[in-house]
Protein backbone atom coordinates (compact mmCIF):
# COMPACT_ATOMS: atom_id res chain seq x y z
CA UNK A 1 0.00 0.00 0.00
CA UNK A 2 2.97 2.72 0.70
CA UNK A 3 4.71 1.42 -2.45
CA UNK A 4 1.11 2.29 -4.55
CA UNK A 5 0.67 5.74 -2.71
CA UNK A 6 4.50 6.80 -3.47
CA UNK A 7 3.91 6.10 -6.87
CA UNK A 8 0.84 7.94 -6.66
CA UNK A 9 2.76 10.66 -5.36
CA UNK A 10 5.51 10.46 -7.90
CA UNK A 11 3.09 10.29 -10.65
CA UNK A 12 1.29 13.54 -9.34
CA UNK A 13 4.41 15.86 -9.14
CA UNK A 14 5.31 14.56 -12.51
CA UNK A 15 1.91 15.89 -13.68
CA UNK A 16 1.92 19.14 -11.89
CA UNK A 17 5.22 19.91 -13.09
CA UNK A 18 4.19 19.16 -16.75
CA UNK A 19 1.09 21.47 -16.08
CA UNK A 20 2.89 23.91 -14.95
CA UNK A 21 6.14 23.73 -17.53
CA UNK A 22 2.57 23.96 -20.69
CA UNK A 23 1.18 27.14 -18.24
CA UNK A 24 3.99 29.14 -18.77
CA UNK A 25 4.92 28.10 -22.39
CA UNK A 26 1.44 29.13 -23.57
CA UNK A 27 1.86 32.45 -20.93
CA UNK A 28 -1.07 30.93 -18.24
CA UNK A 29 0.92 30.53 -15.49
CA UNK A 30 -0.69 31.70 -12.39
CA UNK A 31 0.43 34.97 -10.84
CA UNK A 32 2.76 34.98 -8.57
CA UNK A 33 1.68 34.88 -5.18
CA UNK A 34 3.77 37.75 -3.88
CA UNK A 35 1.63 40.97 -4.10
CA UNK A 36 4.55 43.76 -4.08
CA UNK A 37 5.23 41.41 -7.50
CA UNK A 38 1.97 41.31 -8.66
CA UNK A 39 1.79 45.36 -8.71
CA UNK A 40 5.49 46.12 -8.92
CA UNK A 41 5.47 48.56 -11.62
CA UNK A 42 2.06 49.40 -11.78
CA UNK A 43 2.55 52.96 -11.12
CA UNK A 44 5.66 53.57 -13.45
CA UNK A 45 3.58 55.78 -15.74
CA UNK A 46 2.05 58.30 -13.54
CA UNK A 47 3.96 61.82 -12.99
CA UNK A 48 6.34 62.08 -9.67
CA UNK A 49 4.15 65.44 -8.72
CA UNK A 50 1.25 63.04 -8.72
CA UNK A 51 2.72 60.20 -6.99
CA UNK A 52 3.94 62.37 -4.12
CA UNK A 53 0.56 64.05 -3.78
CA UNK A 54 -1.04 60.83 -3.84
CA UNK A 55 1.48 59.56 -1.40
CA UNK A 56 0.83 62.79 0.86
CA UNK A 57 -2.93 61.79 0.72
CA UNK A 58 -2.69 58.58 2.14
CA UNK A 59 -0.22 59.83 5.04
CA UNK A 60 -3.03 62.44 5.55
CA UNK A 61 -6.08 59.51 6.29
CA UNK A 62 -3.48 57.15 7.83
CA UNK A 63 -2.68 60.02 10.55
CA UNK A 64 -6.80 61.00 10.52
CA UNK A 65 -5.75 64.58 8.72
CA UNK A 66 -8.42 66.32 6.69
CA UNK A 67 -6.72 68.06 3.42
Amino acid sequence: MATDIAQFEQRLSAVESSLSQIQRKFGLAPSPANWVEQVSGSLADIPEEDYQEFLASCRAVRNGVSR
